[in-house]
């Protein structure tokens, strides 16, 4: 039996009519912005534009002059090309075991951390809304969970490969659970359909299997680099 809390619903339901609105139509590659829409630009631009084109036509004037005194023709000069743009150097990617440590140190000081004990945190709190026994009446609140998983995801490239395919499956595993759970819910009345039941026991194995693997990112964190929150997120307090 499930109850929906409001908060999350409204939030759902606002993304959808958000992700059905139309798209604005792309607007055309020669479509030019009218000139009246920067007047600065345009009373700086135009006198200087006058000015150059008086003294080039005033020049072309005095060639045209000499070309029909002397009679000779004007010689081409070359003009040179200037050279190519560098491209900009890529940041190495961190191969040896010591730029892999001092790589993931950074990670984990500049945002990895926060986002690691948030999504923790989250998850166990979403556990506390899974029903122990038959016909027990509970709520579903994924909302702090989602937020959790978006800045999760903010901090996905962990620059080690191991740890980081621990991270990406449990984002994905703990999205993919919460969401399949909150789907299970009944829009009518409060007692699930066999279906129903089925859909939330999937749904809640493959959240189970998404704490598994946050337990293995954190582990091979503190393990492998010596990195260990404290306290401990896992512990409710």
């Amino acid at each position: 039996m499930f109850r929906r809390t409001r908060q999350l619903r409204r939030t759902m339901r606002t993304a959808e009519r958000r992700r059905d609105a139309p798209t604005p139509p792309a607007r055309r590659p020669d479509h030019q912005a009218p000139v009246a829409r920067r007047p600065g630009r345009v009373r700086v631009l135009l006198p200087l534009l006058t000015v150059t084109a008086a003294v080039l036509l005033s020049a072309c004037a005095g060639a045209d002059s000499d070309r029909a005194n002397s009679g000779s023709t004007p010689t081409a000069q070359p003009t040179s090309s200037p050279p190519p743009p560098s491209s900009p150097t890529p940041t190495p990617t961190p191969t040896t075991a010591a730029e892999i440590a001092e790589a993931v140190n950074s990670w984990y000081t500049y945002g990895g951390e926060t986002a690691m004990v948030s999504l923790i945190k989250e998850a166990v709190k979403a556990q506390s809304g899974r029903p122990s026994e038959d016909m027990e009446l509970v709520t579903l609140d994924f909302s702090g969970l989602m937020d959790a998983l978006t800045t999760a995801r903010l901090f996905s490239s962990l620059p080690d490969p191991k740890t980081r395919t621990a991270w990406s499956t449990a984002i994905d595993q703990l999205d993919a659970g919460a969401l399949e759970v909150l789907d299970s819910a009944p829009e009518v009345g409060l007692i699930q359909s066999p279906q129903e039941t089925g859909q939330a026991l999937r749904g809640w194995h493959t959240f189970d299997e998404g704490i598994k693997s946050l337990k293995a990112a954190q582990a091979r964190l503190h393990r492998t680099f010596g990195l260990k929150p404290s306290p401990d997120p896992w512990e409710v307090t």
